[in-house]
């Protein structure tokens, strides 16, 4: 029994959800749009043909521009002759074939600086997220001794060992020594 049945030429739903970051909704909707049908192999698991995961990347690329389905013209996606190509090792995206070779820059997204931009600063965020997230599970036990003894320090000072009731005492029989005082 072979791994993966399907046949030459294909990809599965989940590598091809994978490879471009989407989630199986996401992926369905693509599937609707482009009025695709996935195939179905000899164990019954679909798989689509290289074709129809091309026009689900293309889709893709129009949605990562536009940030919409509408106005993707799926006559435009182009078909390269690569009869005469190279045999490459590097794993480079099946993307590349949108790239004009005359003008390797004419497809690429105008708003990818921002895009950039974006990624890197979820990235900084990243980090103080996952801080308050392990701060928010620590208790007292898991802190490094110095700083438990901060934390014992910080309680004393909103937590005096004074009895307040016994400061009231004093002070209300001082407020009466002084009325005395006052009435004499």
């Amino acid at each position: 029994m072979t791994q993966n049945s399907a046949p030459d030429n294909s990809i599965r739903p989940d590598e091809l959800m994978l490879e471009l970051g989407i989630k199986k909704d996401a992926y369905y909707k693509d599937l609707s749009y482009l009025d695709i049908t996935p195939e179905k192999d000899s164990e019954g698991k679909a798989y689509l043909t290289n074709e129809q995961a091309d026009k689900i990347r293309a889709l893709r690329n129009h949605v990562n521009e536009t940030g919409k389905r509408n106005g993707f013209d799926n006559s435009s996606i182009v078909k390269v002759d690569d009869s005469n190509l190279e045999v490459s090792n590097n794993n480079e995206s099946d993307e590349d074939i949108y790239i004009n070779r005359e003008e390797p820059t004419a497809k690429i997204n105008s708003d990818l600086v921002r895009q950039a931009e974006e990624l890197a600063a979820r990235g900084m965020a990243m980090n103080d997220l996952i801080k308050i997230q392990l701060a928010s599970q620590m208790s007292f036990d898991d802190l490094s001794p110095d700083l438990q003894e901060k934390v014992r320090i910080a309680h004393e000072v909103a937590n005096p060992k004074f009895h307040p009731a016994e400061i009231a005492k004093q002070l209300l029989n001082q407020h009466r020594s002084q009325k005395a005082q006052a009435e004499a």
